[in-house]
Order: structure tokens, then C-alpha cells, then sequence
């Protein structure tokens, strides 16, 4: 099935988990890059697919610096429309693709400010009404990474 999986690429989240657990991660995140499958997981994750951001700690373990970049980016983007998930998968040791402390803090290049303000008080509300016992302390440090980056 994984020969199968590599000549038509990875079209779901449970393949990629599939060819993630037979031949690594790293060889994994490779075959969606070379795939044209990486975009797409990317947009997925930022748009909340809580299938793919379940599986972001195997992603970033897989990433070279482009692609982990991506995907922090990515997890922010998707942290106002599912931020327990976002928040559930984050790293509180300050990892390098889904540290909280870069999912929090709106990694986004080239954003105008008026956006950028819209962006922070969305991630915001959405982190703050979790409530204390969903996020846990990635939502403690969360809300004040998105403090520090809202400058307040």
C-alpha cells in the first residue's frame, strides 16, 4: 500500500500518518513537498482541519526549516477557527514549527496592521473562550503571546 501511496501522493491525513509510521516522518513530509500535496495541507490547517493539525507534531518532526516555518504559520492561522486543536498540539517548549510561543504570536510576513489587529483580536477571543480547563497552560501562555504581539 505505501508504493501505491507514493505514486499517487497523499490525499488524506490518516496516508500521510500512514507513510509517517512505515518509513518516518521526514520521508513523509518529503513525499506531500514533492507531491504538490504540502499547499494543501498547509490551507487545511489554516483553515481548521482538525485531521491534519492532530497530526502537526509529526509534521514538524518531518520539516526542514521552509516547511516548519509553514507550518507555523499555518497553525496560527487556524488557531481563531479551532484553537483547542491549535492549542492541543503546540508546544510549550518553544518547538520550532509549533511553539506556542510562534503559534501565538502571528508570524504572518507583510501583513498590513488594520489585518494584523483583526487577525489578533480573533485569535484572542477564540483562546480566551476555551475557558480554563480546555487549553491549559498553552492557553495561559497563548493569551499572553498574543498580548506581546498585540503590543498591550
Amino acid at each position: 500500500m505505501i508504493t501505491i501511496l507514493a505514486l499517487v501522493g497523499i490525499l488524506s491525513a490518516a496516508q500521510f500518518a500512514e507513510v509517517a509510521q512505515a518509513n518516518g516522518a521526514r520521508a513523509a513530509v518529503q513525499q506531500l513537498v514533492e507531491g504538490g500535496d504540502w499547499p494543501r495541507v498547509i490551507r487545511g490547517i489554516g483553515n481548521g482541519a482538525p485531521d491534519w493539525i492532530g497530526l502537526a507534531p509529526e509534521l514538524a518532526r518531518g520539516s526542514d526549516p521552509v516547511a516548519a516555518h509553514d507550518l507555523g504559520v499555518a497553525l496560527a492561522r487556524g488557531l481563531p477557527r479551532a484553537p483547542e486543536a491549535v492549542l492541543a498540539v503546540a508546544d510549550l517548549r518553544r518547538g520550532q514549527a509549533i511553539g506556542v510561543q510562534i503559534v501565538c504570536s502571528a508570524p504572518f510576513a507583510g501583513q498590513d496592521p488594520a489585518a494584523r489587529a483583526r487577525y489578533l483580536a480573533e485569535a484572542r477571543a477564540a483562546v480566551d473562550a476555551l475557558g480554563e480547563l480546555a487549553g491549559g497552560k498553552a492557553r495561559q501562555v497563548c493569551l499572553k503571546e498574543l498580548s506581546l504581539a498585540a503590543g498591550q
